[in-house]
């Protein structure tokens, strides 16, 4: 069968238990009206689709199917079910209304195995207490899931466990599995079949697997306690003198061995003539002295087993039917003893289901001594009936009635003894009647009986090696590996726990082995706070698992500690986390074990953890450690020495442990650390939290936190401005001053790849102005952010924001004081960060450069990546490389005039010259126009560089003086070439009778003129005449914008610098469509051109 068929058979006999059920309580706490207010009344109108308005119990029966009985126990019971059923049966029923819907959408497709396996154990857990038949059939189906065979005695093809990695052990101590060998079953996996679910109805039935059902076996497995040792006393004194205790009441958690101390019980009785021959108890009877056991008959009662509803037809009474718990009693009896008499003492109070009395019950225990009456789960049974007077079994009254008078009776008997185990927990009792009952069974035989408690806390670690392991071949390997652990913890100060140290813990490690007591005190200890954990069964359960997987997989540890659990395992990871809330199976993988892990990967990427496994050991240490615990407990997780003390093994460096705690720290979503306690959560710590919110932050987000980070960078130093992220070229001014524009991080700059978007961008920025061309481009340089970095400084914003948006919401995450103070301390760290990686990532300065007539390039300057200010480190190499120059001397003033400047001219002016540097990038770049006067007060003190002249007008220079030390000069003045200068100055000096003198203003045309002057007077008159200038461009219509610009810059602006000029400039556009042009597209032309005022646009067919 498939999974998904044996699902299908598993719903089936659910509900075949679940209807009459639903029914039976419905009807006891709604009588007539059960149909409207129990069914009806709990039902969506969808959900009654189909549901008979009346009609007989039959018809309303059938029309009941399995979702809707899940929904009405769901939403019936605070007013019905939790009289019947406990907390948890609450939960499994939300569990299978959510299965069921999925298996009901699902089709005939194939169920995943975990899946079908955990919704058929919900179904057994649900029903057990509700109908033991079929609880075993759904257990079935559930074991050919997991084991592909029904029966638990079965030995099935068992999937080996994968081949484990193995850290070597340095100090040639012997491994364990060399020294102690694993029973077969425990080797080969058939104990998972079994599950360590000891059932005594199944025993007294002859059908329970071979390790509970041969008595030599069983005794072989069991480890006598001092509980079952006094248990087994107790029972043989009274069946040989009376002398012993003749009411006993076994009291512990679930799974802490109760039924397995009765099952001794009934061994010992049952086969009371061979008692000697089984393992342990010849010499638990020879330490009291006494003698053999006399025959003995063992009644079993067991509740789950027994059903109040029906008569049971015992095979050895024919013509016999039994009702009630005493008729129970007395036909057991009368079929051991041979003896149907016995019965026929209580026939008629067994058929009208009253109890007999305790004078009736003494006579015949009596006549069947000496007897042994184990009654077990007999809360379970007091539950189903109470609040029913309709059960052939009696009513729950008559029920408590018999449980006083069987104690008051056996007491009085001469060799008889009952022993009863009780549940301790609310939860083992089941829902409110099973509570009151267990209230009122604990008081009858609180009266008289010897409470006693089958496990002692320091007896546990013994019952799991006896049941594992067969005997130790090598004692004084277990000795030396003991003393080496010993002396280990004893030679470090304080890397482990104080009790390590102690010579006790090394008794224990030996009494333990091969397993080390941090195991077993930390599943005692920690897990069995957990409700599902069953103390002692839970224990063997896990225990099995690992150590099956460990001896399948070959590991060669010299102890199993809680670093060597193979989480990874598939079966271990099942069976541990079962008990866990849903979500941890995820965790384990995503962070604990398995080859995705992050402690695998920890492992992978360093050998000196790797080789031994160091980050997975510690991860699993934690979990074992602190998966049990809840957020609330004051002291959560588990201590750093602990950690170290299931991890470390003999000749290994503590340090690595020390080293690897630290990287799983930091790369574990689901671990959490305060001081020096480490503990796993079902939540994301906040570091996963921040992960999480990084991703998801909007890229616009990351820009103005960088530019809003990238704006406080500083004083603009030697610029005349910064311009931080400017969206466009328009908001960069055109100004006569140096700039520097830092570009945003989405434009990135990386040298000789072709993919730099900053060169793009600042291209743009350094041709245009907006819709307008730039003219002063040698002002502008530009700081970009390298390709590379920018990777890492937009994640650490993201975590930056992601922090920040915690703190925010600190008080809706309901934060505590420890967390918030992680949220402080990575908001603060995460800041710091940031504007580190500012700093490493703008680390490219790119200059305008040309070499005479070339395209204009952008020259990248590498600033260094470290912690100064980016604008500070572009000014030092700035300064360095003189690419914004401060300081000019007039010579290399007078050698850039000798170049184009003033080459065809006897002048320049200053103003023209400062514009001209502002404009050409072949040009050196100057800070401002300070450092280009203060060039030419320094040349005027030589004759050597040039003049300076106030202005020029009609031939004469006016205010021209060379070689003065301080001369005062002003932006509007001219230079002027020192070999025109002097000349006129040293005419001036000169008088003449016919000319009138010239002065220091300037010079004067005539006759005694120079030949310079006269040129200029001719020239003066040549200009005042009236000229007109035309001229016609064919423009490339690609190129148009570049073009354009350029006969703007090289002839219009010229023009319009002479006074009085009227400068016209037409733009006339002609083209040819041979294949015509898209209506929309003339539109948008004629629209365009209307919105610009052009004067005559027209679109027009071709002849």
């Amino acid at each position: 069968m498939t999974n998904y068929e044996l699902v299908t058979t598993g719903f089936r006999e659910l509900t075949k238990a679940l209807v009459p059920f639903v029914i039976t309580q419905l009807q006891n706490q709604y009588q007539g009206q059960w149909w409207n207010n129990g069914v009806i009344g709990s039902l969506a109108p969808e959900q009654q689709t189909g549901l008979p308005v009346g009609g007989t119990k039959e018809q309303m029966e059938k029309s009941l199917d399995l979702a809707r009985c899940l929904y009405i126990i769901d939403r019936q019971w605070g007013m019905v079910f939790r009289q019947k059923l406990s907390r948890e049966h609450k939960s499994w029923v939300t569990e299978l209304i959510n299965t069921r819907n999925d298996w009901a959408h699902k089709g005939m497709e194939d169920m995943d195995e975990g899946d079908a396996y955990r919704a058929l154990d919900t179904m057994a857990r649900l029903v057990e207490s509700i109908d033991g038949e079929a609880y075993e059939s759904i257990r079935k189906c559930a074991n050919l899931v997991r084991y592909k065979t029904e029966g638990p005695s079965v030995e099935a093809p068992v999937k080996l466990a994968q081949q484990l990695e193995i850290p070597l052990n340095k100090v040639g101590l012997k491994p364990w599995r060399s020294v102690i060998a694993p029973h077969p079953d425990v080797q080969k996996g058939v104990y998972r079949k079994a599950e360590f679910a000891a059932d005594l109805s199944q025993v007294a039935r002859g059908i329970a697997t071979a390790e509970y059902q041969d008595p030599k076996e069983f005794f072989a497995r069991t480890y006598i306690t001092s509980g079952i040792k006094e248990l087994l006393l107790q029972a043989a004194r009274r069946v040989t003198s009376g002398n012993g205790e003749p009411v006993i009441q076994l009291k512990t958690a679930f799974g802490g061995g109760k039924t397995h101390s009765l099952l001794a019980l009934y061994h010992m009785m049952k086969n009371s003539a061979k008692a000697e021959s089984l393992p342990g108890v010849k010499a638990l009877l020879d330490s009291e002295k006494i003698g053999a056991l006399p025959k003995t008959r063992v009644v079993t009662l067991v509740g789950t087993h027994l059903d109040p509803s029906k008569a049971r037809r015992p095979d050895g009474l024919p013509g016999v039917q039994v009702y009630t718990l005493w008729g129970e009693l007395a036909a057991q009896l009368a079929e051991q003893s041979n003896n149907p008499k016995l019965y026929e003492m209580v026939r008629e109070a067994d058929k009208k289901g009253v109890a007999p009395g305790s004078k009736v019950l003494t006579d015949l225990l009596d006549a069947a001594s000496p007897c042994l009456i184990l009654m077990d789960e007999i809360v379970a049974y007091a539950r189903k009936i109470y609040g029913r007077n309709d059960l052939p079994c009696g009513s729950y009254g008559s029920v408590m009635s018999f449980m006083q008078e069987l104690t008051e009776a056996v007491k009085a008997s001469k060799r008889s003894l009952v022993v009863a185990s009780i549940p301790e927990s609310e939860t083992e009792a089941g829902g409110d009647d099973g509570w009151r009952a267990l209230q009122e069974i604990s008081k009858v035989f609180g009266r008289m009986e010897y409470i006693w408690k089958p496990v002692g806390p320091e007896e546990g670690f013994s019952i799991v090696r006896r049941r594992l392991f067969m005997p130790v071949t090598d004692e004084l390997a277990v000795e030396e590996t003991c003393v080496a652990f010993s002396r280990m913890y004893n030679e470090s100060s304080g890397d482990y726990p104080i009790e390590s140290k102690e010579l006790t813990y090394q008794a224990r490690m030996k009494d333990c082995y091969p397993i080390h007591p941090e195991v077993f005190d930390r599943l005692y200890n920690d897990w069995t706070t957990l409700e599902k954990f069953q103390k002692t069964r839970g224990v063997l359960r896990f225990m099995a698992t690992v150590v099956f997987n460990l001896w399948q997989g070959g590991d060669l540890g010299v102890l199993i500690m809680p670093g060597s659990i193979p989480l990874g395992q598939g079966q271990t990871k099942e069976e541990i986390v079962n008990y866990l809330p849903s979500g941890w199976d995820a965790i384990v993988d995503a962070d604990i074990d398995g080859n995705r892990s992050q402690a695998y990967g920890i492992d992978a990427g360093n050998a000196r953890y790797g080789q031994l496994m160091a980050a997975r050991r510690c991860a699993r240490a934690i979990f074992l450690g602190s998966a049990p615990s809840s957020k609330g407990q004051p002291n959560r997780g588990i201590e750093d020495s602990r950690i170290r003390l299931g991890v470390m093994q003999p000749g290994e460096q503590v340090s690595v442990y020390n080293d690897v705690l630290g990287r799983l720290e930091a790369k574990l979503t689901y671990l959490y650390s305060a001081g020096s306690r480490y503990w796993l959560d079902s939540a994301p710590n906040l570091r996963r939290t921040m992960e999480d919110r990084a991703a998801q932050v909007k890229p616009e987000a990351v820009e103005m936190e960088i530019e809003k980070r990238v704006a406080n960078f500083g004083e603009k130093g030697m610029f005349a401005g910064i311009h931080t992220i400017p969206r466009s070229s328009a908001d960069i001014p055109d100004e006569l001053s140096a700039r520097l524009v830092i570009l945003s991080p989405l434009h990135k700059y990386s040298r000789g790849t072709g993919t730099s978007t900053a060169e793009e961008v600042a291209k743009d920025y350094l041709n245009n102005r907006g819709q307008s061309l730039r003219i002063y481009k040698n002002m502008l340089m530009f700081l970009a952010p390298d390709f590379g970095n920018s990777a890492h400084l937009e994640q650490e914003v993201r975590k930056y924001l992601a922090w920040l948006s915690i703190d925010i919401d600190k008080d809706s995450l309901n934060l505590d004081a420890g967390q918030q103070k992680e949220v402080a301390s990575g908001l603060k760290t995460s800041s710091e960060n940031v504007d580190l990686r500012i700093k490493e990532t703008y680390i490219w300065l790119l200059v305008p450069t040309q070499e005479g007539t070339e395209p204009i390039r952008l020259e990248a300057y590498d600033l260094p990546a470290d912690k100064e200010s980016p604008i500070r480190k572009a000014q030092n190499v700035i300064r360095s490389n003189e690419l914004l120059i401060s300081q000019w001397a007039p010579a290399l003033l007078r050698m850039k005039l000798d170049e184009p400047l003033w080459k065809d001219k006897d002048h320049i002016g200053i103003d023209e010259l400062w514009k001209m540097m502002c404009q050409y990038c072949y040009l050196p770049r100057l800070r401002d126009r300070e450092v280009l006067m203060n060039a030419i007060r320094a040349g005027m003190s030589s004759d050597e560089y040039f003049a300076y002249a106030e202005g020029y007008s009609n031939g004469r220079y006016m205010g021209l003086r060379i070689k003065q030390s301080y001369p005062d000069i002003i932006p509007s003045g001219l230079l002027v070439k020192p070999q025109i200068a002097i000349p006129v100055l040293e005419a001036d000096k000169k008088p003449s009778s016919e000319e009138p003198s010239t002065s220091s203003l300037g010079v004067q045309g005539g006759q005694g003129a120079s030949k310079t002057e006269r040129e200029a007077l001719s020239e003066q008159e040549e200009q005042s005449k009236g000229k007109r200038f035309y001229a016609s461009f064919n423009l490339d219509p690609i190129r148009m914008n570049r073009d354009a610009g350029s006969i703007f810059e090289n002839v219009v602006s010229l023009l319009a610098e002479i006074k009085d000029a009227r400068i016209e400039v037409s733009i006339n556009i002609h083209a040819v469509l041979p294949r015509g042009i898209d209506s929309g597209l003339e539109r948008t032309i004629k629209e365009n051109g209307r919105t610009l005022g052009v004067r005559d646009l027209g679109i027009e067919d071709i002849d």
